[in-house]
């Protein structure tokens, strides 16, 4: 048995949905007329947070449309498509094995909780985590105020958790709260970029070492 904490991201970590959002981001800006597509190397170097730097990477000025209604949109098209994700290569395995080592597991995300909490039962993994960290919001623009309140209250110490997620924004998480992480690069961003900031650096969950 443990004390550890095992804090997961969700987008990219456990649900494999980078097919379903690159196309959706490149329907979008083909709908638009502005520059498309874009392929997945090419979102894996631009994709960032908070999301809306990223969507000014790939051109949107917001003269014409808000980056609320933007988002609406895009999570519109990504609930619509949610049934053709799937759950990353190696992730049950290891969450079993997490729980069978005595891991407590949470998810945390930039995504709204009511939806996290709705795409977790749909994929019939809801009961393996203890808690479901996300926002109120659908804009994506960071973990860190949840994560620091969640720090807070839990009782849970920094050195007893593992972040574990795909982006360097799950990497500034970590650095903010003083826990360890690890970084999967088979997710939104490219592993030479993942490579640059402090994390432990794996191509894929089943190498997550616990």
């Amino acid at each position: 048995m443990t004390d550890k904490t095992l804090i997961w991201d969700f987008n990219g970590t456990i649900i494999d949905d980078l097919d379903l959002c690159l196309g959706i981001e490149n329907l979008m800006l083909k709908e638009r007329n502005m520059k498309y597509p874009y392929t997945v190397e090419q979102y894996r170097d631009l994709f960032c947070f908070p999301v809306v730097n990223y969507y000014e990477r790939i051109g949107y000025t917001f003269k014409n449309e808000t980056y609320d209604q933007i988002s609406k949109e895009f999570a519109a098209r990504y609930s619509a498509g949610f049934a053709s994700c799937h759950l990353m290569d190696g992730f049950l395995d290891k969450i079993q094995e997490a729980k069978q080592k005595g891991y407590k597991n949470i998810i945390l995300s930039v995504s709204e909780k009511r939806m996290l909490i709705k795409q977790c039962t749909e994929l019939g993994i809801l009961d393996y985590f203890d808690e479901i960290l996300g926002t109120d919001t659908i804009h994506a623009v960071s973990k860190l105020a949840v994560a620091r309140q969640w720090m807070k209250t839990s009782g849970n110490k920094a050195q007893d958790c593992i972040c574990i997620g795909d982006t360097t924004h799950d990497a500034e998480t970590a650095d903010a709260l003083g826990c360890d992480c690890i970084l999967i690069a088979c997710g939104h961003m490219s592993k030479e970029r993942l490579m640059a900031v402090n994390g432990h650096v794996v191509d894929s969950i089943a190498e997550i070492i616990i």
